[in-house]
């Protein structure tokens, strides 16, 4: 990819669907921890752990 060649906009397209592509890769990594961490406080607290389950439409 010729970066030199290209317009200002363009590039700050391409940035842009490259930060775009890190955050949604930082979220795949960190949520899965963050959702322990709450499930395991919600159970501490005495939550109801039937609660706890997948939203409609996600796969198990």
């Amino acid at each position: 990819m010729a970066f030199d060649n290209m317009t200002d906009e363009q590039l700050a397209d391409h940035l842009n669907a490259v930060i775009g592509e890190q955050e949604r890769r930082a979220r795949l990594a960190a949520v899965p921890a963050q959702i322990r961490d709450l499930a395991t406080r919600y159970l501490e607290d005495g939550g109801d752990p039937a609660e706890l389950s997948l939203p409609d439409g996600a796969h198990a």
